[in-house]
């Protein structure tokens, strides 16, 4: 609070006036209305006039709030005026004092209103500024600015207060000072933009033009910076008026030409405040106002608006303004765009930003425009734009900017797709470089490049170094890698064919000359920046007319393809385009139509159209070549040697031009002396050039590789070392750790070096012919190495970094890749020339790519130094576990190696020295590097584009062989590696070279009907000759040491070799001179054959194929089964015919299930012989019937051999049997280690050629074979084929079907061959079984899981591959030879050969050779059982009809398989016919006794899965199972007779060597196989958890249940046999005294006992009365041989029946008593004895038996079993059995009676009695059959008028016999022949039997027996008939047996 407003306050009135005037205050806080706030002013302009006396106004603040309020824009006129009314009261009241102390107070309501007031109040305001507010005079000051602010709105031009307010403003000037006034006006336009037009408008029309500028300098005011500041915003303003008057401004006070001249200028002027004004004013241009731009360029040219010249010193001629522009304004001219240019933006809005990004470009077009300024700015400035061009993109893109120094700048294009703001800038720089000449942008960068160098070298200034800073290498490289990604170069076709190669040349070699200018990281940039340059150029045409240059010189079209242009394709594997180098040094800048102006001010260009000779000999592409050859190697010497070479001389960077005549092509003719290469010694210290040059050329020798053989010394130089050195591998020259940067620049030279190596020159006629004679026809002597070629070599062996060692080992062997193709290249185009006698080249230049190495050098370094092995040695020492990040790198180096030495040997030689080394360790390490290179080369091998025609074949084969390797650790590792293998999908690339191996041209065959097809034999001995390929070995390299080395060593593939052979025909010339002769035939009936076939040629160019060649068929199998089709529809065979017989031959030996063929065989002899001698006086009709017969029997025989050998294939050559053999080894070794895995990989990888390049001749081989197959060529072209469809898709189907083919492929007889081939053929044969065996055995694992998918893949593959079927007839056609051969041996070959027969070289073996394929072949049928009964039933079995139908197609179709001798296909093996024979005739002798237990073995494991076959199958095997053992008996009784060996078996069997364990093997089949069969629960010993169907083990157990007996007659022959060894066993005499047999086969009687009796006691518990039965039948086949003696009633048992008594005794599940109970039971259900004339029952044999075995019990034995033994003769008794038997048990009684003490219990003797009763009178009634009632009513009989005596021609024996006596023959009508026998069995027995039966105290009870018995007898005594003369004296024979105790109670 002021003094004086304190001391105020202490007067009341003053407090009452300040009361006043807060009440009327108050009103203004209730004024909602602006009627109310005028009502308030009103009331406060009475609270101020109250008192008038205080000029010190209370609540000052609060009334200018108010009253500021109530001047608002927003409020009507009316407020407005009311308050200025206020104000001029208050203004009034106060006065100057305190309105000057107050000003700020009332100026803010005040000075804002004129800009916003009505007409009607601007006049008041003014009024009011007049009469208030300039009276105030200095005291204006502090508000002074603020004060001009609220006038200059009124200089509103039109208004009506424009006048008054401009001559306020003048006094205010006036009254303030001019200079004061000035500052003020400047200060508000900087800080107000609404003033700014009339700011100007005031200091425009205020300039005298009469006056200088010095003169109204006031005018500028008293800061100049402001000043300045405000006219560069002025010029920037939105406005155009406001620029427009500004730049009037500054065109009058600031001229080029004085403004900086402190003498003349208006005010002193420091030069950047004017570059700032230029630089803003520059801005204008954007506005494309014409106005703007004349002031602008009058300025800049200096004139005045009107066009006149104001520079003193001027003249008035037309080129002032480039003169005025050039002296005065060009420099601060081009200083200002580069502020422009340099623009920072802190803090902005991203869109302002990006906005004044564009600025400097979009002003730099618009200045192009003007031809007197634009030109000459933008050469001087280029570089800045182009800075900022990339740091603006940098700004805008952020780590999106990333710069791509390869081929292709795509990430960097798409990110500025990406970004909106970026795209823009980039398409304003690409306006803006358009709007130049198109080779400026080139040119001006190589001018930035010359001058960066020159600067470096001579220390010259950069230009604009006060307001930029000079370029650096780095620098420039950056802008052009950036320019040249973001630019398109597309738009004009020059920029990429001629001046980026000149400017590349340009590059290169100033990095060449000035390479000791450069740090190593600038180096670096630049070659990777002139690698970028050189990817973006492109090819010119292939041909340019010599007369025109290539610039404007059109392009020739040219038909056909350029070679050149194949080969360049093919090199640029590595890039993904032709990236030409180009260079010129006196070339020109070429201007743009547009711009004449610019030429001339540029210095003379670099890069120009005008060059004509870029691309010729000599041109700027050679140049850069050469340039960086040098540089490589100079490089190599500075930094990598440590040798600093001599300062190269002006002649040596001339020479590099190759100007004119004297250009040598580097490698051709050499520039340097001295050429190979030694290790020397190296040392720390630095080395004087000639010694570099001394260790350079000895480090590679002309020496041989450490790996060639001993027999060829390596070739030495002078300078060689002592022989220790010499076989040393390491280097000594090893060279010291590298520094990073060098590494760096080093592979960019590198890499350039390697992309200049591929760019093609043009070279006329002559100059082609010129290079030809150098390349080719050289004069002779050792070419020399070029220098680089030199370094390079030396640092690939010598360098201990690897990464070093890689880069230069990648980049020779580019560069050697690409000469040797480029060579052969220019060499067939050169013959082809020559050929042709003329070139299509003449008048034109050819497009050529030059070798980088002659190809004398190449060979130089193949033949003459060990170069390729020792890089090969580097490599692999590299994969060690130290330098794993190189490996990747590393590996595909070694494989490239690989592909490019000159043998395959180099590289694998290495690997396998490793893998086979002695130390365990150094195996380990090389089975780890083998992996690491295995998995690298994946991609490489597996990649479509680089189809590679070599593997690492040897050493993969000796990894596969280590996989059963004896030392655990390296087996396990390379099952690790093997396993790592099969899960990343790699089976394919393991199995190829196995593949090759097995596919080789030389396995071709051709199936036996193509053969037959052409029946005379001589046409098929041609025809295989015409068929023989020639005789050299291809696609197998063998080392002369082969013998000593494993397989392994030498087995590798040469896949160019196959190549090569499998594309020429070698049968062409053969073919063309037989076609006339074989045309007819041949086409006559092979055209039948095919016609119904779509065919084309095999091989064009024999040109007559095309009718008669079959397609090649995705399945192979479909089409041999069509080809056989055929064959028997053209012989006139009918299928049904051929069905109707074979089913005939089947219902005739249906029951032994014998194979057709060999039953026909064997019974077709018979008949013939039959029916040709049956009788001699046969008639002539007699003879024509056994003459059809006989035909019909040869036709069917015909049939049965083609069904047998129809499989077979032909080989059409001998073939390397060992390799297959090796191959089918690696297979089985992969699979026995690692089965399922194996297995699983190859079911699910496919022989895909569109993916995987490698498999390509796998496939075409493949395609090869099946057309062989079907008799077409092998060779020659290929007819195309799909190239995604395979024969055989799956590996696994392919190997399964390789397998079948090695399995079923025989010679054909008219090949010479050697034992040994045939023998290798069947080892292969065998082979291949065992590898389908694992293979097959692995997927019925897989099968037995269950999985729907794999289940149905196997089914698919076994149907493709026909598994079953082939291996049947494979096994049949074996048995057929073996038994061939057995019949020959016999001297029973008389037979005549089938054709099939003289076809097929089967060899002159012994009947065993096929043992080894046979055994192979059941292990496998064996295995294909278990996997068809895992598959379960196939889709085809399973069919919706109902059940009755269903089971009775079942079974039809069962007995129609079952039937065949051919496969039906959808039945399982076991219900095949092929098996089912095979099995029969498997135990047979002449099919060798060495197979027996493999069959024993088969039909025993496959018991569970026979299904219904089951019975039809076993029980004729074990039938033969008997004979066979029955035949070793017989040949053990017959040894000690040693009687002649008639029969075939002994005939065999001594001619063959039999395992002494045979018969044990035949005991344990049939245990299996009986048990299984016949017991209810098979042995728990049983593997197999299945077992059979309970319908099919029922017939099964039926049918060997029939066998039984002969079973057990067996059984009994081996007892007797053991009996009999037991017996004669003693102590061995080692001197033959002992007279034992000599038979091996029965000498370990303990274990055949123990066979026979685990054999028979199951059955014996189970199947006791089948047993029993089964003895009484054997019993009954024992009988003993017919004696004379007619006297025994009862037969005497043989030894052969006590011997089986023997057996049954010693089972031990058969105790006495169940003996007896079986018997009993047997008896009462008595079964037939089949197989004899008569039928007869068991009953009265099984008494027999049972008296034998009671007679041989022991006492107590007998005691112990009196009930069971009674129970059989009491049941006995009562059944209606033969006398015989009768008197069977009467002998058994008293046998029992006899030998047993009398009984103690008296219901067991009451018992007795019974049964003696019973017995007694059951032979009594015998007795009594021959007497008859005397007559009709009487009781009295007498003796029949009939003998009762047998003939003498019967015996007793016989008599016995129940065949002879059945029970029938005991009926009363019949006279008995056994009254005798019964009388004198009664003699003998009755008395003593009695005497024992009944004691002494039941004698009584015996009496109405006797009496009954007597009955019968009496009549016999009373008859004396001569007849019956027999019969006298037996009865009273009877009566003298009778004790005394019995006389007397006899009843006479």
């Amino acid at each position: 609070m002021d003094p004086e407003e304190q001391d105020l306050l202490g007067d009341y009135r003053y407090r009452n006036y300040s009361s006043a005037i807060e009440k009327a205050l108050r009103n203004f806080e209730s004024s909602s209305e602006w009627a109310d706030l005028i009502s308030s002013l009103g009331k406060l302009n009475k609270a101020l006039q109250s008192n008038l006396k205080y000029s010190l106004l209370p609540r000052r603040l609060i009334i200018s709030k108010r009253l500021s309020q109530c001047l608002h824009p927003a409020l009507p006129s009316g407020v407005h005026l009311k308050a200025l009314e206020t104000y001029e009261i208050i203004f009034k009241i106060i006065g100057t004092k305190w309105l000057a102390k107050d000003l700020f107070l009332y100026s803010s309501g005040l000075f804002p209103l004129l800009a916003n007031a009505a007409m009607s109040v601007r006049p008041v305001l003014l009024g009011l500024y007049e009469k208030y507010f300039l009276p105030l005079q200095k005291s204006l000051l502090p508000g002074l600015q603020a004060f001009v602010i609220g006038l200059l709105p009124g200089l509103e031009e039109g208004s009506e207060i424009y006048d008054r307010t401009d001559a306020l403003l003048v006094k205010l000037s006036l009254l303030m000072g001019q200079e004061v006034f000035y500052g003020a006006l400047w200060g508000s336009v900087l800080g107000s933009p609404s003033i700014r037009l009339p700011a100007s408008l005031f200091v425009v029309s205020h300039i005298n033009r009469e006056l200088s500028g010095k003169q109204q300098k006031f005018m500028l005011g008293t800061d100049y910076q402001l000043t300045i500041k405000s006219l560069c915003v002025s010029v920037l303003d939105s406005n155009v008026l406001v620029q427009r008057n500004t730049l009037e401004a500054i065109l009058f006070f600031f001229p080029f030409y004085t403004a900086l001249d402190c003498k003349e200028s208006t005010i002193l002027l420091r030069r950047a405040d004017l570059v700032s004004i230029l630089a803003a004013a520059t801005q204008t241009l954007l506005r494309r106002d014409m106005s703007l731009n004349r002031r602008l360029y009058a300025w800049l040219l200096g004139s005045d608006m009107k066009g006149g010249t104001f520079a003193p010193d001027s003249t008035t001629s037309e080129d002032h303004a480039v003169y005025f522009f050039a002296k005065y304004s060009k420099d601060l001219l081009v200083e200002s765009l580069i502020v422009i240019l340099h623009q920072k933006f802190p803090e902005c809005d991203p869109e302002e930003k990006h906005q004044a990004y564009l600025k400097p470009f979009r002003i730099l077009i618009s200045l192009l425009d003007k031809p007197e300024i634009g030109p000459q700015v933008v050469g001087d400035l280029f570089l800045e734009v182009l800075r900022a061009f990339y740091s603006y993109c940098k700004d805008t893109l952020g780590s999106d900017l990333k710069l791509s120094y390869n081929q292709s700048g795509n990430i960097l294009a798409s990110a500025i797709k990406e970004n909106k703001n970026a795209s823009e800038i980039v398409k304003t720089v690409n306006l803006l470089i358009t709007s130049l000449s198109t080779d400026f942008l080139w040119d001006y960068l190589t001018k930035c490049f010359e001058d960066c160098f020159r600067s470096k070298s001579t220390g010259m200034k950069y230009p604009l170094e006060s307001v930029s800073t000079p370029p650096s290498i780095s620098e420039l490289c950056t802008l052009l890698v950036f320019l040249l990604d973001v630019i398109p170069l597309e738009l004009y076709s020059e920029v990429q064919t001629q001046y980026l190669p000149q400017m590349l040349c340009y590059m290169v070699q100033s990095l060449l000359e000035n390479m000791e200018l450069l740090g190593l990281p600038e180096l670096t940039h630049a070659l990777k920046t002139c690698f970028k340059v050189l990817s973006k150029v492109q090819m010119p045409p292939s041909y340019l007319d010599i007369e025109t240059g290539s610039g404007n010189g059109s392009p020739v079209p040219k038909e056909g393809v350029d070679i050149a242009l194949e080969a360049k394709a093919e090199l640029q594997e590595e890039e993904e385009a032709p990236f030409p180098p180009l260079r010129s040094e006196d070339s020109g800048i070429g201007l743009s139509a547009s711009s004449p102006e610019l030429s001339q001010h540029l210095a003379v260009p670099t890069v120009t159209l005008d060059r004509d000779d870029v691309w010729k000999k000599g041109g700027s592409i050679q140049k850069t070549l050469h340039c960086i050859q040098e540089l490589v190697a100079k490089f190599a010497s500075k930094y990598i040697f440590g040798v600093q070479l001599q300062e190269m001389n002006p002649e040596g960077i001339a020479a590099i031009n190759l100007s004119g005549k004297e250009k040598k092509e580097n490698g051709y003719r050499l520039p340097e002396g001295g050429g190979d290469k030694k290790k020397s010694p190296w040392d720390a210290k630095q080395i004087t050039v000639p010694q570099v040059k001394q260790m350079l050329s000895e480090l590679f020798s002309a020496r041989g590789s450490p790996f060639r053989s001993k027999n060829s010394p390596p070739l030495l130089s002078e300078h060689k070392k002592d022989k220790e050195e010499e076989e040393e591998w390491d280097l000594e020259l090893v060279l010291g750790p590298l520094r990073g940067d060098c590494k760096e620049a080093f592979s960019a030279a590198c890499h350039l070096l390697l992309d200049c190596t591929t760019f093609p020159v043009y070279l006329s006629q002559e100059e082609m012919e010129q290079l030809y004679l150098s390349l080719f026809q050289g004069p002779g002597g050792e070419p020399t190495f070029p220098a680089w070629l030199k370094s390079l070599m030396t640092i690939c062996c010598c360098v201990s970094d690897c990464h070093v060692q890689n880069v230069t080992i990648f980049t020779l062997l580019e560069v050697i890749n690409h000469s040797q193709s480029l060579a052969l290249v220019i060499e067939d185009r050169m013959k082809r020339h020559k050929v042709s006698g003329h070139s299509p080249f003449l008048g034109k230049l050819q497009m050529v790519t030059l070798p980088p190495i002659a190809p004398a050098v190449l060979k130089m370094i193949s033949e003459k130094t060990d170069f390729y092995q020792r890089v090969a040695c580097v490599l692999w020492n590299q994969l060690n576990k130290e330098t794993r990040e190189h490996h990747i790198a590393c590996v595909e180096l070694f494989y490239r190696l690989h592909c490019l030495a000159p043998s395959a040997n180099i590289c694998e030689d290495i690997i396998c020295q490793a893998l086979l080394d002695r130390d365990k360790g150094t195996r380990l390490e090389a089975l780890f590097r083998f992996s690491v290179m295995w998995h690298l080369t994946r991609e490489i091998q597996g990649s479509r584009v680089t189809s590679h025609n070599r593997s690492f074949d040897r050493s993969l084969f000796v990894v596969l062989d280590s996989l059963n390797c004896s030392d655990g650790a390296i087996g396990a590792a390379a099952q690790g590696w093997l396993l790592r293998a099969l899960s990343l999908s790699d089976v394919a690339r393991i199995l190829e070279p196995v593949l090759l191996l097995l596919l080789h041209p030389r396995t071709q065959r051709t199936s036996i009907a193509c053969v037959k097809s052409s029946s005379p034999s001589d046409y098929v001995r041609d025809w295989l000759c015409k068929k023989k390929a020639p005789l050299k070995e291809s696609g197998i390299s063998e080392s002369n040491s082969e013998e000593n080395l494993p397989l392994s060593q030498f087995t590798t593939v040469d896949r160019e070799a196959i190549w090569a052979e499998v594309e020429n025909d070698p049968e062409k010339a053969e073919l063309k001179a037989e076609q006339a002769e074989n045309e007819g035939s041949s086409q006559d009936t092979e055209g039948e054959q095919d016609s119904s076939e779509h065919t084309e040629s095999a091989d064009t160019s024999t040109g007559h194929d095309s009718d008669n060649t079959s397609s090649f068929s995705p399945s192979l199998e479909l089409q041999e089964g069509s080809h056989e089709d055929r064959e028997a529809a053209g012989d006139g065979r009918e299928a049904p015919g051929h069905g109707n017989s074979l089913s005939a031959s089947l219902s005739e030996s249906s029951r032994s299930s014998a194979g057709p063929n060999l039953v026909r065989a064997d019974s077709e002899r018979t008949q013939a012989s039959e029916s040709l001698s049956s009788d001699e006086e046969m008639d002539l009709e007699l003879q024509e019937m056994a003459q059809c017969r006989l035909q019909k029997q040869q036709k069917e025989k015909q049939e049965l051999a083609e069904a047998l050998f129809k499989h077979m294939l032909l080989y059409l050559q001998p073939y390397d049997s060992r390799r297959v053999l090796y191959a089918f080894s690696v297979l089985e070794a992969v699979l026995k280690t690692n089965p399922k895995e194996f297995i699983e990989a190859v079911a699910t990888t496919s022989v895909d050629t569109s993916s995987t390049a490698h498999l390509n001749l796998i496939y075409n081989l493949l395609a090869r074979h099946q057309e062989a197959l079907v008799g077409q060529s092998f060779y020659g072209k290929l007819q195309p084929q799909s190239p995604t469809v395979c024969p055989h898709s799956l590996l696994l189907e392919l190997l399964t079907y390789l397998c079948l083919s090695f399995l079923r492929s025989y010679y054909p007889c008219c090949l010479q061959l050697s034992h040994r081939d045939l023998l290798a053929n069947r080892d292969v044969q065998v082979k291949s079984v065992e590898v389908l065996l694992r293979m097959m055995a692995q997927l019925a694992a897989t099968a037995k899981a269950g999985e729907a998918r794999s289940v149905e893949l196997i089914r698919e593959l076994l149907g493709r591959c026909r598994v079953q079927e082939l291996v049947l007839l494979s096994l049949a056609a074996s048995m057929y030879v073996s038994r061939r051969r057995y019949r020959l041996l016999l001297a029973e070959g008389a037979e005549r050969e089938l054709l099939e027969e003289t076809l097929i070289n089967f060899g002159h073996d012994q009947i065993w050779s096929e043992h080894p394929l046979q055994i192979e072949l059941l292990k496998l049928l064996q295995v294909l059982i278990v996997l068809e009964h895992h598959l379960g039933q196939g889709p085809e079995e399973q069919g919706s009809q109902p059940d009755l139908a269903k089971e009775w197609q079942q079974a039809l179709d069962f007995q129609q398989a079952i039937g065949a001798m051919h496969y039906v296909s959808p039945h399982p093996i076991t219900s095949q016919g092929l098996f089912v024979s095979a099995v029969v005739r498997g135990l047979q002798p002449e099919y060798g006794h060495g197979m027996h237990p493999t069959w024993v073995a088969l039909v025993t494991s496959s018991l569970p899965y026979f299904g219904k076959s089951l019975g039809w199958t076993v029980a004729p095997f074990v039938v033969q199972i008997c004979k066979n053992l029955d035949e070793l008996v017989r040949q053990y009784e017959n040894e000690a007779v040693k009687a002649s060996a008639k029969t075939s078996a002994s005939f065999t069997s001594k001619r063959e060597n039999v395992t002494p364990d045979y018969p044990l093997t035949l005991l344990e089949g049939l245990t299996t196989i009986g048990h299984f069969c016949l017991l209810d629960h098979p042995s728990p010993t049983k593997k197999s958890s299945c077992s059979a169907e309970p319908a099919n083990l029922r017939n099964a157990r039926n049918a060997i249940l029939e066998e039984l007996p002969r079973i057990v007659n067996t059984m009994s022959l081996l007892w007797s046999v053991i009996k009999r060894e037991d017996s004669q066993k003693r102590p061995t005499d080692f001197f033959g005294t002992t007279k034992s047999s000599s038979s091996v086969y029965f000498k370990a009687t303990k274990t055949l006992r123990t066979k026979i009796l685990d054999f028979l006691n199951p059955l014996a518990a189970q199947l006791g009365m089948q047993l029993m039965a089964a003895v009484a039948v054997v019993w009954n086949s024992k009988k003993p041989h017919r004696s004379h003696s007619k006297t025994k009633i009862l037969p005497v048992a043989s030894a052969s029946q006590l011997l089986l008594v023997d057996l049954i005794c010693a089972l031990n599940t058969l105790k006495i008593d169940t003996i007896l109970h079986l018997v009993k039971e047997v008896v009462k259900r008595p079964a037939q004895i089949k197989g004899e004339e008569k039928s007869s029952l068991v009953d009265i044999p099984v008494l027999q038996f049972s008296f034998a075995f009671i007679q041989r019990l022991p006492v107590p034995a007998l005691q112990e079993n009196f009930q069971p033994l009674l129970g059989l003769l009491r049941e006995s008794v009562q059944l209606n059995l033969a006398p015989p038997g009768h008197f069977l048990l009467l002998s058994t009684l008293n046998d029992f009676v006899t030998r047993t003490p009398t009984l103690e219990n008296k219901k067991d003797q009451k018992d007795l009695q019974e049964v003696t009763q019973k017995i007694l009178e059951a032979v009594g009634t015998v007795a009594g059959s021959s007497l008859e009632q005397t007559s009709w009513l009487s009781r009295n009989l007498e003796v029949k008028a009939q003998p009762q005596i047998l003939p003498d021609e019967f015996n007793v024996e016989d008599v016995n016999d129940t065949s002879v006596a059945p029970s029938s023959m005991v009926s009363a009508s019949a006279p008995s022949i056994y009254s005798v026998q019964a009388l004198s069995l009664l003699a003998e027995v009755l008395a003593s039997l009695l005497d024992v039966v009944y004691r002494s105290d039941e004698k009584e009870k015996a009496v109405p027996l006797i009496s009954r018995l007597l009955y019968f007898v009496f009549p016999y005594l009373r008859n004396h008939r001569p007849v019956s003369r027999s019969s006298w004296s037996l009865p009273s024979l009877i009566f003298l047996g009778f004790p005394l105790s019995l006389h007397s109670l006899l009843p006479f």
